[in-house]
C-alpha cells in the first residue's frame, strides 16, 4: 500500500506537469520570450509579490532583453525594457491598440459599486481618457493653473511660518508631507477642504497601506481591514463635502467633475468614493519626491550652497522695517531661475522613480514586426530600468548626480520618454504634473531659504525603500529621517522676514 508522503509526491509531480504543459501549450512561439520558471504561473506572481519593482529590473539584468513574457494566473504580462519598442507602444498609430487602465486603477481601490462602475466604463469609454480630461483642462497650463499653484503657496507660506519654527527632532518625511497635503487640498478643495480635519486626514494615513491589498489580495476584507474602515470616513466626509455644497466652494475641476459624473447617473454617495482616486492622485508620490529632494540637497553641501545662491534670484522687491528687511520672492521663476534646484529635481525623479506604465493589448497584434502579443494580456513599462539605462544614461546611470542635467545630452533626454518618463507618457500622462512640481519646488524654496534641516544622528544616512509599494510612482523611504530645523542665522537670513508670492494676480507669469 502506497504511503501517504508517496501519493503526495505523485500528485505534486502530476499538478507541476500539468501547470507545466498548460504554460508551453498557451505560448505561442512567436510571443516574447518566456522566462524560465520553476513554478509554472506562480515565480512571477511570488517574484513581484516579494520584490515588487526590483523583481523587473533583476530580470532585466540576468536576462538583457528587449521584451519578455511573464505568466501568471489568468493573467499573462509583457515587460518591455528596450526604448525602440516603447517608442512603438506610444506612437499614436497604436492609441486603439494599447490602452490604458488608469479608470480602473481607480475604480478598483476606490469602493465604487457594480453599477457605479458600469456607468463610468460606459461614460468615458474603454480608453479611460475622458476620466481625465478635467484635471488636463484645468492644470496643464493657464491661468486655472496658476490659480491654483498660487493658492498653495499661500497655505504653505502660513503652514511653514507656524510649524518649522525650532523643531528639535520632527521626521523630514511626515513634516514635508503635512504640509504638502495641506496646500495641495485646500488648493483644489477649496474653503470646506475635507482634509482640514486631521480626523480625515489621519484616515487617510491609515488607509494607504491597505491599497495594495485592495489591488492583490483576494481577502481585503480580511487583509485590510482597518484601511477599509479608514476609506469608510473618509468617503463620508467626502460625501458631506458634496451634499452640503462644498465642492461649488472649490477650484473649478471639481464641480465640473462632480456635474460631469452627476450628469452620468453618479450619486453623491459615488461620487464620494471617486474622490479617493483624486486624493491619491494629489497625495501618494508628491511629499516622497519632496522627501527625496530634500533630502539630495541638504546632505550635498555644494548643492545646497548652489540652490540658495540661486534662490536670491527670485526676490522682486526688498524694504526695510524697524526690525529688519522685507523681502518678497516671486516663485513663479523657479523653473527658469534656479537651474541647480530643477536639475536635481529631475535628477532625483529619475534616480528614485518607480512609475510603471500599464496598458491592456485590445486585440492580437505584433509588435514592431516581430512579437506576437496576445488580445487581453497586459504591457508593462517599468520606468526604474529607463532610468537607468546605461546607453542612455552614460556609465553612472545608478548614481545620482545633481549635475546631470548640466550637460546637453541630460537635457535632451528630459523631453524623451523612452529615456525620461517619471510622469508616464502619452495621453496617460501625469495631468497634475505641471501643479505638483511647482508645489513641491515651492515648498524646498521655502524650507532652504527660511531654516537650516539638520540630521539628528549626525549625518545623513540614506533609508531603504525596499517595502515601497508597487503601484505608487515613488518610493516610500522605509523609515523617516528625524531631522533638526532651525531658522537660519547667517547675513543673509538674520532680521529678514520673507515673503512668498506666485506670480501676479492677472496669471501673466508661468
Amino acid at each position: 500500500m502506497p504511503s501517504i508522503l508517496a501519493i503526495v509526491c505523485v500528485a505534486l509531480a502530476v499538478v507541476y506537469g500539468t501547470l507545466y504543459t498548460v504554460l508551453h501549450a498557451t505560448q505561442s512561439k512567436s510571443e516574447p520570450r518566456l522566462i524560465p520558471t520553476a513554478i509554472p504561473f506562480l515565480d512571477s506572481a511570488v517574484g513581484i509579490a516579494r520584490h515588487k519593482v526590483d523583481y523587473l529590473v533583476s530580470l532585466k539584468r540576468r536576462y538583457g532583453l528587449p521584451i519578455h513574457t511573464l505568466r501568471m494566473p489568468f493573467q499573462r504580462i509583457y515587460v518591455i525594457n528596450a526604448p525602440q519598442l516603447i517608442q512603438v507602444v506610444q506612437n499614436k498609430s497604436n492609441l486603439a491598440t494599447f490602452v490604458p487602465t488608469l479608470l480602473d486603477f481607480g475604480m478598483l481601490f476606490s469602493g465604487l459599486s457594480r453599477r457605479s462602475k458600469d456607468t463610468l466604463t460606459k461614460a468615458y469609454g474603454s480608453h479611460g481618457n475622458g476620466f481625465t480630461k478635467s484635471v488636463h483642462k484645468h492644470l496643464a497650463s493657464g491661468s486655472d493653473l496658476h490659480a491654483a499653484t498660487r493658492t498653495a503657496v499661500e497655505k504653505l507660506t502660513v503652514g511653514i511660518r507656524y510649524s518649522f519654527v525650532d523643531q528639535e527632532q520632527v521626521g523630514l518625511y511626515e513634516t514635508l508631507r503635512h504640509q504638502l497635503c495641506q496646500a495641495l487640498t485646500g488648493a483644489i478643495y477649496g474653503a470646506e477642504n475635507p482634509y482640514d480635519d486631521p480626523a480625515v486626514e489621519a484616515s487617510w494615513l491609515e488607509f494607504v497601506p491597505g491599497i495594495s491589498h485592495l489591488l492583490y489580495s483576494p481577502f481585503p476584507w480580511l487583509t485590510a481591514h482597518k484601511a477599509l474602515k479608514a476609506r469608510a470616513r473618509v468617503i463620508k466626509a467626502f460625501q458631506n463635502y458634496f451634499e452640503t455644497g462644498g465642492h461649488t466652494q472649490a477650484f473649478a475641476m471639481i464641480p465640473e467633475m462632480f456635474n460631469t459624473n452627476a450628469n452620468h447617473g453618479l450619486p453623491s454617495s459615488e461620487a464620494a468614493k471617486l474622490e479617493m482616486a483624486t486624493s491619491l492622485a494629489m497625495l501618494s508620490s508628491g511629499a516622497i519626491s519632496a522627501f527625496w529632494l530634500m533630502f539630495h540637497i541638504a546632505s550635498e553641501p555644494d548643492a545646497l550652497r548652489a540652490c540658495r545662491e540661486e534662490l536670491l534670484n527670485l526676490v522682486v522687491k526688498e524694504a526695510d522695517t524697524q526690525s529688519g528687511k522685507v523681502k518678497v520672492v516671486d516663485l513663479s521663476n523657479i523653473k527658469t531661475q534656479c537651474s541647480t534646484l530643477t536639475a536635481m529635481w529631475h535628477e532625483t525623479l529619475r534616480y528614485h522613480s518607480t512609475v510603471i506604465n500599464i496598458k491592456k493589448v485590445q486585440h492580437d497584434t505584433t509588435l514592431a514586426s516581430e512579437y506576437f502579443l496576445k488580445k487581453g494580456a497586459i504591457v508593462m513599462i517599468p520606468g526604474s530600468i529607463v532610468h537607468h539605462n546605461t546607453n542612455t544614461w552614460g556609465p553612472s546611470a545608478s548614481d545620482f548626480d545633481h549635475k546631470r542635467f548640466f550637460t546637453p545630452a541630460g537635457r535632451r533626454n528630459l523631453s524623451n520618454t523612452t529615456a525620461y518618463r517619471p510622469f508616464g507618457a502619452g495621453t496617460t500622462m501625469c495631468p497634475g504634473r505641471h501643479f505638483s512640481t511647482s508645489v513641491v519646488l515651492s515648498l524646498v524654496a521655502m524650507t532652504l531659504l527660511q531654516f537650516d534641516v539638520q540630521p539628528v544622528e549626525g549625518q545623513w544616512q540614506m533609508p531603504t525603500k525596499t517595502n515601497a509599494d508597487m503601484w505608487n510612482a515613488m518610493p516610500k523611504p522605509d523609515q523617516d529621517v528625524p531631522v533638526r530645523i532651525s531658522r537660519r542665522v547667517d547675513e543673509e537670513s538674520t532680521h529678514t522676514e520673507w515673503k512668498f508670492v506666485w506670480g501676479d494676480a492677472s496669471g501673466k507669469k508661468e
